[in-house]
């Protein structure tokens, strides 16, 4: 069959034919003739058009980053770092753009992971990171800290941009937007080139992580965001940013260092609110809510919320909101963020804003673990700001039932909620002592009792006028007191964690005009004092109208 088929196709005058068989080749019979089409142009243009773009849709390279992707990417993943790359990134419901799925692993997977998934200093992509001169986050030259940032920012060499991923790099990942992709680097930046950053870098995990860190047991700030920040340079100005401008709070440093880095910071997060794909970004909501400390700490704690960056808080939260329940970074990061408008609301005396709908959140009071027992009395606390400040109808029966869950929520509180030591004041003391087990605790009770202070001064019951009035009023204003002496010992107590003292400042700057003896005054006055010295929150403001409301005169 063979010879006779090759015979005819040489005779057929078709001409030289491209490939020869041997004699006995062995063909299959057909039940029709077969067109054969040449389609390798075809196919060459549309894998063309499907990398060409990549390039086109990546910013210009900055200086420094003409550097090839590195040999670790190119190549089979160890076993360890590929278990850890397991997510996908699907679940962003957004409009990608298909990259090339030959890659050994996906590379939303690295930053998209749950608290277990998360990449190790030596599970990275590149397995063994090389220092990145080129990672563009502000100065890396090595000169002594203070003399380069004390003469003010025109001594500060020009901030160049991070560096975007090239698209050699883009075949390392599967499903990702153009934006996401411009805002990771190809090469993680650890080991830090710049002293001075790394100083930065630690500060932020031994001085301020744990403020972030209140409600979260997996310690997602101080263990899995600096580990994202390698990669994400949004997220690393940010850490630099929060931690520069705390340190130019409590010490000689200069601010101008949190500036530059803030600055650099929203150049590249401020475009990314428009598009789809970024908002759904954990590791970017992170920054988010990092930043919005460092403005917290330059806000009054009597008010005076500039709200220069809570617009794009709230355009990260409110589009993840609904996926916090599946854990991870992007569910402490919700959490961090709902604390921070409840801190910017209370203070502020205005509601909650709408983008936070608190959906899939936990509110029953079935056993469950300290931290999400302690964030079910911080939503009770969200609602009642915006029962108390918002726009709604005041009505007792939504009054009734706030009051009634902060209720049972402290009658049904776990074993761990009780102080491991309480002592009332004594020896003229104001505050009294109450040790408790650990910060989801303390974050628990203290939202309780900030959410009894406002339903306290806000209860519809209180007679307007009437015989009853003054009494009512008098009863009143001793709950408010007790609730305000009760955060302050908590802050006192449990002095390792500063947002517990900012908490109880907040008390202090909404109620503090409620006492009257002079003794009071002056350790509620020590307290605002010593939350500004030591921990960097501005309380002068407070403290100010404080004065004015005791009457007192400047000395």
């Amino acid at each position: 069959m063979g010879r006779s088929i090759v015979a005819n196709l040489k005779g057929s005058g078709l001409g030289k034919c491209e490939y020869d068989f041997s004699e006995d080749q062995t063909w299959c019979r057909t039940s029709h003739n077969l067109n054969f089409i040449d389609e390798t142009q075809e196919l060459v243009s549309i894998y063309d058009r499907d990398s060409e773009p990549d390039i086109a849709s990546t910013p210009v390279e900055w200086a420094g980053s003409t550097r090839s992707a590195p040999e670790a990417l190119t190549g089979p993943l160890p076993p360890t770092s590929r278990s850890l790359l397991s997510t996908d990134l699907a679940s962003a419901a957004s409009p990608t753009k298909k990259r090339k799925l030959d890659s050994p692993f996906s590379f939303s997977d690295v930053f998209q992971g749950s608290p277990e998934q998360s990449l190790g200093i030596g599970q990275s992509p590149a397995s063994h990171p090389r220092p990145r001169e080129s990672f563009s986050t502000p100065s890396r030259q090595e000169q002594p800290f203070r003399d380069d940032l004390l003469n003010g920012p025109e001594s500060f060499p020009p901030l160049e941009p991070t560096n975007s991923l090239t698209s050699e790099f883009a075949t390392g990942y599967s499903t990702v937007s153009d934006t996401l992709a411009r805002i990771y680097l190809e090469t993680p930046a650890w080991p830090l080139q710049d002293r001075h950053e790394a100083h930065l870098m630690r500060y932020f995990l031994e001085n301020l992580a744990a403020s972030f860190d209140l409600c979260d047991p997996d310690r997602h700030f101080a263990l899995v965001v600096p580990q994202r920040a390698a990669v994400c340079p949004t997220l690393l100005n940010a850490i630099f940013a929060a931690s520069a401008r705390h340190l130019s709070r409590v010490s000689e440093f200069d601010p101008y260092v949190a500036d530059r880095y803030h600055q650099e910071c929203l150049k590249h997060l401020i475009p990314m609110l428009s598009d789809s794909a970024a908002i759904m970004d954990e590791n970017l909501l992170a920054a988010t809510v990092i930043l919005r400390f460092l403005e917290e700490v330059e806000v009054p704690v009597s008010g005076a919320d500039t709200q220069s960056h809570l617009l794009g808080t709230h355009v990260f939260i409110s589009a993840q909101e609904r996926s916090t329940v599946t854990g991870g970074l992007r569910q402490a990061a919700f959490w961090v963020g709902l604390r921070q408008e409840i801190y910017m609301a209370f203070v502020n005396q205005r509601s909650i804003l709408p983008v936070l709908e608190h959906c899939n959140i936990d509110r029953s009071f079935e056993p469950t673990d300290d931290c999400t027992w302690a964030n079910r009395i911080v939503v009770l606390c969200a609602d009642v700001i915006r029962y108390c400040f918002g726009d709604g109808d005041h009505n007792v029966s939504t009054y009734s039932q706030l009051l009634e869950y902060s209720r049972d929520w402290m009658t049904y509180k776990p074993a761990s909620f009780s102080p491991i030591f309480y002592r009332d004041p004594k020896d003229g003391e104001l505050f009294p002592e109450i040790w408790l087990l650990s910060d989801a605790v303390v974050t628990g009770l203290q939202h309780y009792h900030l959410a009894r202070i406002l339903l306290t001064a806000h209860n519809p019951k209180v007679p307007r006028l009437g015989p009853g009035q003054r009494t009512a009023l008098r009863l009143m204003n001793d709950e408010i007191q007790n609730d305000v002496r009760t955060l302050c010992g908590m802050a006192e107590s449990n002095s390792r964690t500063p947002p517990n003292y900012v908490t109880a400042c907040m008390a202090i700057a909404m109620a503090g005009d409620r006492f009257t003896e002079r003794r009071e005054q002056e350790a509620l006055l020590r307290l605002l004092l010593k939350t500004e010295k030591e921990h960097a929150w501005p309380t002068s403001t407070a403290q100010m109208h404080l004065k004015e409301a005791w009457g007192w005169t400047e000395q």
